[in-house]
Formats: structure tokens, sequence, C-alpha cells
């Protein structure tokens, strides 16, 4: 076929089955050889010009290959390329694009070595079986570029070649006992949004095992793709992220069509500096992410969706013995980034790779959240224990957000380590200003253990109270929280603490305090009266907050009406506090002008009295 021809009956879809074309080649040359007995000097550049050929022929010229060398023993069946090269003509894919026959997905291949052990030759010319041991492939490096066309799904272009129609000419039947690819570098560029999205893998081995090509293997349900199992393994894999950042590493991956299962043991996403060089590099506030877990699972894959539209459609995700902790520091005096756009159903929408997972499991995982404050110089505390739940709907491919917007999670935990909390949320995942909602019931505890989070934060000191339930329901978004709370309690009293310059702890503001826990703050909600207050929730959200910041922001801002500290209250009560500080103020000035004057006053009658013993002295004959 001439290389200018566009009049491809289906566009091939699939690297593998290009480098089944090289295969058949190298095949069919020592078929070729034994029926032709062309002279040893002769075959190889006859060979080289009928590989390039059927290339160009079975990609309808889309593709052409190269390479530094080729090596065959017709004696012992062994055949070596170096450094072979498949490379996509962009003039022929632009041509097809504007005839609305070009494929989804563009490959660009290279591989240092491919190397064929024991191919039998003499059964290969006598029966038309061709019959190879092994296919090592060393470091081949693949790039794959994805843009999903319209035309693709509508418009049918002849009836799809499968591998027997490649080789039946020359064989009847192709049977590979392995293929080895090792040290696997893939790239892979999703073009099909307005958004470039890029995915890398480096370090992957892929083992591939009993390939049978033949008219009838097709149909057998036990093979994927004429294979009895594809296998793929990662051992001790690291990469860091593009902005350098984070380490992500994984002990093992393990990938099988068998059980349509991928398994990640020992995954991490660590930060590589410490918290302080960690904002010295950023040179701005912000989250600071650790997180590790035992085991990654996911099942039930959607295989020939992924080959066919390299997306990741999958049943279930199980998340097991996760360790996350989230690190924020507010005294960091450099800019602070805005967070729009950034909530996790936000950054789910940014992810390279095109996917949905029908349901995720979490078991087993503990979660902390600190947060340094600027004015305390503290760090504040919020840890949730044995957390278990799942989430649904978790995606972000179109065609799956047509179907359902929503991804909702379920959460059950240990709040504190003290308390049963169960929590709600239900994301839009197609809104643009990042609509979500959360709700969730909190159950009976020692408020004292509220400490950890309050001290820090908003500079109070619980000295005691009786939590029995708080229940909470927020309708959110980027730009604002508003929503309602109910907070049941008894025997709430309070300790006002404040940071002076010098001194490493927290300081009492005795008389404040008790102002506050006798004149605003309610000992019960209900009161002795049967009077419930409630907590109405209306939080703008700083645009630098992040999420996990102003989702318990947005209960504090409930709190504070439920114990009695509406704003009403709480102008009055700033007024109060600026009064009382001012009377403190004088009367601390009076006392410290009255402990000077009789500092002053002692130094006078110590120096009178020295000045009265001087003159005895002189007096004294």
């Amino acid at each position: 076929m001439a290389p200018n021809n566009l009049t491809p009956k289906k566009p091939v879809r699939k690297w593998p089955f290009i480098l089944l074309a090289v295969i058949l080649v190298i095949g069919g040359s020592v078929y070729y050889l034994y029926k032709r007995y062309v002279d040893r000097d002769q075959w190889k550049p006859l060979l080289q010009q009928e590989l390039k050929t059927l290339v160009l022929n079975a990609t309808d010229s889309l593709y052409h290959i190269d390479y530094s060398n080729f090596d065959l023993n017709v004696a012992t069946g062994d055949a070596t390329l170096s450094d072979f090269k498949l490379v996509p003509d962009t003039n022929v894919y632009n041509k097809l694009v504007s005839l609305q026959k070009a494929p989804d997905n563009l490959f660009t291949l290279h591989v240092k070595k491919l190397s064929i052990n024991k191919l039998q030759a003499l059964k290969a010319y006598k029966e038309k079986i061709l019959n190879i041991s092994n296919i090592f492939i060393e470091k081949p490096e693949l790039t794959i570029v994805n843009k999903r066309y319209p035309f693709n799904d509508t418009v049918k272009v002849g009836k799809p070649r499968n591998p027997y129609q490649l080789i039946k000419k020359t064989f009847k039947e192709l049977h590979i006992d392995s293929i080895s690819l090792k040290d696997i570098s893939l790239t892979y560029l999703n073009k099909s949004n307005p958004v470039v999205k890029q995915t890398a893998l480096r370090n992957l081995d892929i083992n591939i095992s009993d390939i049978a090509i033949d008219s009838v293997s097709n149909n057998d349900p036990a093979r994927f793709y004429y294979t009895r199992g594809i296998e793929v393994k990662v051992h001790d894999y690291k990469i860091a992220t593009p902005d350098s950042l984070y380490n992500a590493e994984f002990k093992q991956i393990n990938f099988s069509t068998a059980s349509r299962q991928i398994v990640l043991d020992g995954v991490s996403f660590l930060p590589r500096y410490s918290r302080s060089a960690f904002y010295k590099k950023t040179r701005q506030s912000g989250d600071i992410f650790s997180l590790k877990f035992k085991e990654i699972g996911i099942n039930d894959i959607d295989l020939q969706r992924f080959l066919r539209d390299q997306k990741l459609y999958a049943g279930v995700m199980d998340l097991d013995g996760a360790r996350v902790e989230i690190y924020s520091n507010n005294r960091y005096k450099g800019p602070k980034s805005t967070k729009i756009g950034k909530d996790p159903h936000q950054a789910l929408q940014k992810v390279a790779l095109d996917m949905k997972l029908n349901r995720l499991n979490i078991k087993n995982t503990q979660i902390t959240y600190l947060e340094a404050d600027e004015t305390s110089e503290q760090t504040g505390v919020i840890s949730f224990k044995n957390t278990n739940g799942y989430i649904l709907n978790v995606t972000n491919d179109a065609e799956a957000k047509k179907l359902n917007p929503f991804m909702t999670a379920h959460i059950d935990t240990r709040f504190m380590g003290a308390a049963n909390l169960a929590v709600n949320f239900k994301f839009n995942l197609t809104a643009k200003d990042g609509a979500f909602n959360y709700s969730g019931t909190l159950g009976k505890f020692d408020g004292r253990v509220l400490d950890k989070l309050v001290k820090p934060l908003a500079l109070v000191h619980v000295e005691s109270a009786d939590v029995q339930k708080l229940t909470f329901n927020v309708d959110a978004s980027n730009y604002h929280g508003k929503g309602h709370l109910e907070f049941y309690y008894k025997n709430l009293k309070i300790q006002l603490l404040k940071k002076e310059a010098g001194k490493d702890s927290l300081q009492k503001q005795g008389l404040i305090s008790m102002l506050a826990n006798d004149l605003v703050i309610e000992d019960n909600n209900p009161d002795n009266k049967g009077v419930f207050r409630p907590g109405p929730i209306d939080l703008p959200r700083d645009p630098k907050v992040s999420f996990f910041s102003f989702l318990y922001k947005g209960l504090l801002e409930g709190l504070k009406p439920s114990v009695g500290f509406d704003k009403k209250t709480e102008n009055k009560v700033n007024k109060a506090v600026t009064k009382v500080s001012n009377l403190l103020d004088k009367f601390n000035k009076f006392k410290a002008d009255r402990k000077q004057k009789r500092a002053e006053r002692k130094k006078e009658k110590e120096a009178k009295k020295a000045a009265e013993e001087q003159n005895k002295q002189n007096n004294t004959p």
C-alpha cells in the first residue's frame, strides 16, 4: 500500500498489534528462507524491506519502523532487533483526522532490544505453525497520546481486523509460551479534555503467558486477547511529584488480567522536606500531606474499556490500614495560595486518567489534622481513629458524570478517640463552585478532650462539658457554608486564655473567664427551662482556607450560638471585655505605680539611714 493511501478499513488502535507484525515478519522470514534458500548475503536487506513494508501495510501508512541492527540465526531459531523504533507519521495522522478516520490513540515506541528465542523454523516451514519459546523485550519506552473523536463512536469503517487475520496468509497457528517486557517506561497524555493531563509510569515489568492465535482462539472465553494471562509487577517503585514536593512510593504493585485486579502493597505519599523546609520551598502557607497505606486493591476492572478507551472503570477499590496526616501552618509569613478549585472532589477531576470506581471502601484508617496557630504559637489537633466507610461513584469521566453527577460518602469513626462520629458527604462533581454537603452525628463524650483543638486555635480551655450529642448539616462550596448545628450538653465551664509575650504557655484570664461563665456561657443546652438554642451556620469561606480547615470552622461557627455566644452577645462581650481589660490595665498600672513608690520610699529611708550612720562615725572622737 502506498504511503499516501488514506482509506483504512479500520484504524489500528493498539501497539501490541505492531509488535505482532514484527514477530510475524521475523517468523515469516524463517519460512521464506527455508522455502527459497536465499543466499545469506542477500536475505538480510530483503528481510529488512519486507519488515518495514509489512508495518506500513498493517498500520495503513500511519506508522513506520526503524532499528540499528537485526540478527537472525535460522539454525537456533534466535533473532534480535536492536534499538527498534515505532514512529507515527503526523502528516498522515492529521489527514486521517480531517477524513474522520483517525484512531483515538497515537503511539510512539522505542525498544532497546527485542529478542526471540527458540523459534521452531522447521515446524514453521513444514506445518505453517509458528512456535516460539520466549520473547524478551528490554527497556521499552512507550508514549500514548489519547484524543477521543466522536466519529470513532458512531462511524463504522468496515470490520476490524484481528491478529489471526494478520497471520493467516503465512501461518495457520501462532503459539508463544511467554513474552517478558522488562523495565518499561510509559507516558500517557490525555488530550481529550480542554486541559492536557499527563501520567507517567516507570520501572514496570510485564509477563504475558501462553499466547495462541488461530482460527478459534479469538472465541475462547478463558483467554484475554489470545492469552491465558497478563501480569504486571512493580517492585520498590518511587517517583517524585511534578512539583518535587512529594515522593510516591510503592513496595509492590501487582496486576493480573486473570483476576481483573490491581493490588498495591506498602503505599506512601510523603513530603520530601521537613515542615519548615517545605514552606521555605513553596514560599507560601498551605497543607502538607503525609499518607501511608498498608494495601490498596482495585477489583473488577473493565479491561476491555481500559484497552479500548484508556479509561479505568472498576467495581470496588479497598483502602486498608491507612495513616493520614494533614498539617497546616497559618504562622507562615509567606503569601497564602488560594484554595479555590482544590477541594478533594475537584482535585479528582484533574487526574490525568479518566476513571470511575463504583465503590471505594475505607478500612481501619487513622486520620489526624494539625493546625499551627499564629496567635497562640501552638498546634491544634483533631484526630479520627478506627475510621471505616465507603465512597460511591468516584469518577472524573464525563460520560459517567452525565449519568450521575454526585459522589457520596459515609464515614464512621472515633472522634478524638472519645466518641462515635458518623459523617455523610455529597459532592457535586460538575458544579463550577465546588458545591458539596456534609452532615453527621457526634455521640456522647467528655468535652475536656476538645482542649487539644480549642486551646491552641480558640484560646479556650474546657474545664468541664458533658456532651450528649451534636448533629450538623451544612451546604458548602468554594465560597460559603450555610446550615445548622444542634449541640446538646450539660455542665459547661470554660477558661479564656491569652498569649503573653515571652511566655511559652497560655495564660488564664481569670476575671474575664468568670464573667463569661456567669453572664454569657450557658451551662446546659437545653437550659433548665427546657429551651433549646440552635446553632445556625452562615460562614463566608476565606479563599485561602483549606477544605479540612473550612469544615471544622463551619462547625465552630454553629457552636458559638449553641453555648449562648451568638453574634449579638459576642459584640456585647467584646465591649465588656474591652472595658474590663481597660480597668484591669488601670488597676495593674496603679499596683505597679504603688509598688514603685514603695520601692522609692524604701530606698530613700535606706539612704537616709546610711547617711545618719556615716555622720555618727564622723563625729565619734
